[in-house]
């Protein structure tokens, strides 16, 4: 089965895109393609490295990364 990611804002290469989960393997697109069966929606703020994450399946999170980025992105994930 493949997840779908579909994301609004900022800080992406485009203001509308895409990433595509299937097995090993992803790839993101450069456009919105919402997914077939929604399973959560999310608000992700990324600010230097560290990454704010509000969703309705999994709460708040807090994480660091090692890349220093600013986003501020609205998505809905799910399936295709």
């Amino acid at each position: 089965m493949k997840k779908v990611y579909a994301e609004v804002g900022f800080g992406n290469e485009t203001f509308f895109s895409t990433e595509i989960e299937e097995g090993d393997s992803e790839y993101q697109i450069p456009k919105f393609i919402k997914p077939l069966k929604i399973t959560e929606y999310y608000v992700r703020v990324w600010i230097f490295k560290t990454v704010f994450a509000l969703s309705t399946r999994r709460g708040i999170n807090v994480r660091k990364k090692t890349r220093n980025k600013f986003k501020i992105l609205f998505g809905i994930a799910g399936e295709a």
